[in-house]
């Protein structure tokens, strides 16, 4: 097809939008809808800047209103006495009309005689608008009027103006709202089963959930076709009234089907009869399980008689569109279709993972064409750090050049999941000092995982890089032990930590050895510390068993000396430590002075025994005594005298 046969056929379905639609009505618009980018703290004005771009879509057959060279926005707050009431506002800006250009029909083969009947336009705007920082998060919203006035599902349509909406958290979450894949379709074919493309990117990868939910109205109306943003915006925002026979969940009225994946926003629509339809889609973002932003696309979909053409399909062999993998792992697979027609085919790809500047490294899928068929392949050598919960996703756009032009929506979800981190380490947790050796530690394993280890105020002394190892550990005070599990690919997961605290062991001074008489007695021990335990083993001799410093008293009757070691324990918070001392009892000296004797003047006699080693001897009186040291003592009597002396020996 040249350019002049494109000009010609292009103007020729303009001219016959002339007969399909009402030129009478001066109303044009079909939807839109609003996201928001976070530009972070102004320096200069202490608020919040977001970089706001609204997308607006017209009906643009001859007679219908120009798009609006401004749109006014306004930034609203809950009330802080009433939450649930009306909105109270905070700031506005007027948006200026940056870029415009036609949603154009796929092109269908040269001798297709078909010429949809349908005129799309859409229209951006974008302004920055700042907010003051607050608590609660903030709701975006602008409103205009009108819709078409031929719209089958709506009541009063050309009375029903539209608002498109945002909800934003506070600014201490950082956020992006999420952004539509592509604009919406022009047109539809009545009675056929066609996949619709709602999906949405969001660059922060939070968790997308998608419903059908009725349209906003407003608070424009034919009376008010531009409002500006109100001190007080009516809470709740004012949907659209449907008509008679149809909802938010039967749209297309008796006969319709609708249907849309919540996790994908791949919809599904049959509708039975020829007109203007409205429907709208709500992503509500989730982060950690928590809401933190709505946002929602207003649609108008235009349905229209073709001829039967079939779209498209997944060519066998290439119908997975759902894998896991985990960090650090490469995931390539076939896309490939079929066309039963035999036409030609071209394929488009969607998603942040093709985006170098989000996704680093970035997948890689390749544009192509066929002939009744087609295939390229996908590619991702996913880098560490790249798991997350959420899911990454990617839709494929595959367009035939039948009569009319069908299209075929896929959406592809890529899980990749996060190196595992053990949920903890399993272990004591206190110890003491003389028990810290050999100290078993594990974690639940993974298989292919490694686990490395890392011990401070201690060293690890078995286990290796397995989810088991010994430690042993250095000095009291406080240990750390830690873990990185890492994947079979390399990955890292995050570092478990577990405190172990090392217990000094309590005092145990037991004393210095003694030694005493029997019957003698001793003190043993030392002063108490509070909160030590103290106990004596064995109790013989001991007037308690249970303080620091008991008093000891052994009596012997034996000949030799009795020794006893006494064993002091003593415990503070589970730890054990002890001391011993040796008591000594020495049996009293046997003293043996002899039989009397009787001798003469000038005569000796011995006196006492032989000497026991050890002993020491003391005679009195010493007159007479050859030796008063010595156990034998010599008596000398005195002549030439005759006298009695009585000795005694000690």
């Amino acid at each position: 097809m040249n350019n002049l046969q494109r000009v010609v056929k292009r103007y020729a379905w303009l001219l016959l939008s002339l007969f399909f639609m009402n030129p009478t009505q001066a109303s044009h618009l079909m939807g839109g809808n609003l996201s928001y980018e976070y530009l972070g703290l102004n320096g200069s004005t202490g608020n919040y800047d977001y970089r706001v771009t609204l997308n607006i879509y017209r009906l643009c057959d001859p007679g219908s209103s120009q798009l609006p060279g401004t749109m006014l926005l306004g930034a609203y707050q809950d009330n802080p006495g009433n939450p649930g009431g009306n909105k109270i506002l905070l700031s506005d800006i007027s948006m200026p009309l940056i870029s415009q250009q036609f949603i154009t029909p796929p092109n269908a083969n040269d001798s297709c005689t078909f010429l949809p009947s349908v005129c799309v336009e859409e229209g951006i705007y974008q302004g920055i608008i700042s907010v003051p920082s607050n608590s609660t998060g903030y709701y975006f919203i602008a409103d205009r009027c009108c819709r078409n006035n031929n719209i089958a599902n709506l009541d009063n349509p050309g009375g029903t103006g539209q608002a498109y909406y945002a909800q934003v958290p506070p600014p201490t979450i950082v956020n992006n709202a999420p952004t539509f894949a592509v604009a919406p379709v022009p047109f539809l074919c009545s009675g056929d089963t066609v996949s619709v493309l709602n999906q949405a990117f969001d660059a922060d990868g939070d968790l997308l959930i998608y419903n059908f939910v009725t349209p906003y109205g407003g608070i424009s109306n034919n009376g008010n076709p531009n409002p500006g943003p109100p001190v007080s915006y009516t809470w709740p925002i004012p949907d659209v009234t449907y008509a008679f026979g149809y909802s938010a969940a039967s749209p297309f009225g008796a006969g319709g089907y609708i249907n849309i994946d919540t996790t994908t926003g791949l919809a599904s629509y049959v509708a039975p009869n020829q007109g203007f339809y409205v429907v709208a889609v709500e992503i509500k973002e989730y982060r950690n399980g928590v809401l933190i932003g709505i946002t929602r696309r207003d649609i108008q979909l235009i349905i229209i008689n073709c001829p039967v053409n079939p779209a498209p399909n997944l060519a066998p062999g290439s119908t997975t569109t759902t894998y896991t993998i985990q960090e650090g792992e490469t995931l390539c697979f076939n896309v490939a279709f079929n066309d039963a027609n035999g036409d030609s085919l071209f394929l488009s790809r969607n998603g942040d993972i093709f985006n170098p500047l989000i996704t680093v490294p970035a997948a890689t899928l390749n544009t192509t064409s066929g002939i009744g068929s087609l295939s390229s392949q996908f590619c991702w050598s996913t880098a560490c750090g790249q798991g997350r919960t959420t899911p990454y996703q990617f839709s494929v756009v595959v367009v035939d050049n039948g009569c009319p032009a069908k299209t075929t929506n896929i959406v592809y979800t890529i899980n990749v999941t996060p190196a595992q981190q053990p949920a903890i380490i399993n272990g004591p947790d206190t110890l003491c000092l003389n028990a810290a050796n050999g100290i078993g530690y594990t974690v639940s394993t993974t298989a292919g995982y490694t686990y490395n280890w890392l011990i401070t105020n201690g060293s690890q002394a078995s286990g290796g890089t397995t989810g088991s190892i010994g430690v042993n550990f250095t000095n009291n005070g406080t240990a750390t032990v830690s873990v990185i599990a890492v994947n079979p690919f390399g990955c890292p997961a995050d570092t478990v930590n577990k405190t172990v605290f090392i217990r000094n062991l309590p005092a145990a001074v037991a004393g210095n050895d003694i030694s005493f008489c029997s019957g003698g007695s001793a003190v043993l021990g030392g002063s108490s510390t509070p909160g030590v335990t103290y106990t004596w083993s064995p109790a013989t001799g001991l007037n308690n068993t249970a303080i620091s410093n008991p008093t000891v008293t052994v009596t012997n009757g034996t000949g030799s000396p009795q020794s006893t070691t006494y064993i002091l324990t003593t415990t503070l918070n589970g730890c054990i430590n002890s001391d011993t001392v040796v008591v000594t009892s020495n049996p009293f000296p046997v003293a043996n002075a002899g039989n009397n004797v009787s001798i003469c003047s000038g005569s000796s006699a011995p006196l006492g025994s032989l000497p026991t080693a050890g002993f020491t001897y003391s005679w009195f009186p010493s007159t007479g005594i050859s030796n008063p040291g010595s156990r034998i003592r010599l008596f000398h009597s005195a002549p030439p005298t005759q006298y009695l002396t009585r000795y005694y020996m000690q």
